[in-house]
């Protein structure tokens, strides 16, 4: 664990450590935390969408860690519940798809405060700053995260690749608290380290996922198989040049050297990865595109930076799914 600046007095933790957290979206990654969490001896509840998935839901899920040595399984015991219920909402993880956030949230309104604490911790960018208008009397910090987790049938989660995640205040009441409201999350045994200024991080990994997420999805491929075809290299480099040249227009920093290297760079260190992105394709889910790629066209749009190939990604990509039907 690690933080990069030093830590507050310790002022908030009381009011808060007995508090549950919940966690509103409870796909792999939101699943992941609350098994951490529960292992830590934190409350958790996990918040499911309809009367069905909670009805299906068994109480219990398995986490899976394969190490190089050895495979690591523990049985949690897990509360759920529906977005309709009464009790207060102290603490939140929201980890929907990005296109759900706000639809969500708004499900879950009337048990939210201004003392109540949420952290966003998805992919793509615009809906963390959506979080932060509407509920903007809370504390609101958005994070990234590489940590790699997939579900098998029989409510099995497998915590398939350690990664690092950064979480940082994304309005001014979540910067008055600084880190030590979080103090939960950072005695959890996963690396994850506060940014006072998250944005950059934020950026960098849009960047990343904008340059390979969407490739993955029209060539129906491993991340490895990008690094592999010079055609779809070439692709590559006009996405990365299209957003460095926003991220230039809007003074934002994104790394020490280009962001081509970067990305080939992660999509070589994942080569047996399918991207999120992929998989919504091939189960005929709504994608995050809009949040990824489609986000650098309206901020590029704004700016009168032409993106025509992150452009015609998030065509491609629209191509390949039914329209949203789960707002």
């Amino acid at each position: 664990m690690h933080y990069t600046q030093p830590l507050p007095p310790n002022q908030h933790r009381a009011n808060r450590a007995d508090e549950p957290w919940y966690i509103l979206g409870a796909g792999a990654i939101g699943s992941l935390w609350a098994c951490y969490l529960s292992l830590a001896g934190h409350q958790v509840r996990l918040i499911l969408r309809d009367p069905v998935k909670l009805q299906h839901f068994s109480g219990q899920i398995r986490l899976s860690t394969p190490t190089r040595a050895q495979t690591r399984e523990h049985t949690l015991s897990l509360q759920a519940e529906l977005a309709h219920q009464r009790a207060p909402i102290q603490r939140l993880l929201v980890t929907t798809k990005s296109y759900d956030t706000l639809a969500a949230i708004d499900t879950i309104s009337h048990r939210l405060s201004g003392s109540s604490l949420i952290v966003s911790l998805q992919n793509g960018m615009g809906q963390q700053q959506q979080l932060a208008d509407r509920l903007a009397e809370c504390a609101v910090y958005a994070g990234t995260t590489t940590e790699g987790a997939y579900r098998t049938p029989g409510q099995q989660l497998v915590h398939a690749g350690r990664g690092e995640s950064w979480i940082g205040p994304i309005n001014a009441a979540a910067r008055a608290l600084g880190p030590t409201a979080l103090d939960s999350l950072w005695q959890l045994p996963l690396q994850t380290g506060y940014d006072d200024n998250i944005l950059n991080r934020l950026w960098q990994k849009l960047a990343i996922n904008a340059a390979i997420n969407g490739l993955t999805a029209i060539h129906n491929c491993q991340n490895g198989e990008l690094a592999n075809n010079p055609a779809y290299l070439e692709q590559m480099q006009q996405l990365c040049g299209e957003v460095e040249r926003l991220a230039a227009a809007l003074k934002q920093p994104l790394f020490d050297r280009p962001l081509f290297d970067v990305a080939l760079q992660v999509a070589t260190a994942t080569a047996s990865n399918y991207s999120s992105m992929l998989q919504d394709v091939r189960n005929q889910r709504h994608t995050e595109i809009d949040f990824i790629n489609g986000y650098i066209c309206r901020q590029a749009k704004r700016l009168g930076i032409d993106t025509p190939y992150n452009q015609a990604l998030v065509n491609r990509i629209g191509d390949l799914h039914p329209p949203s039907t789960e707002n």
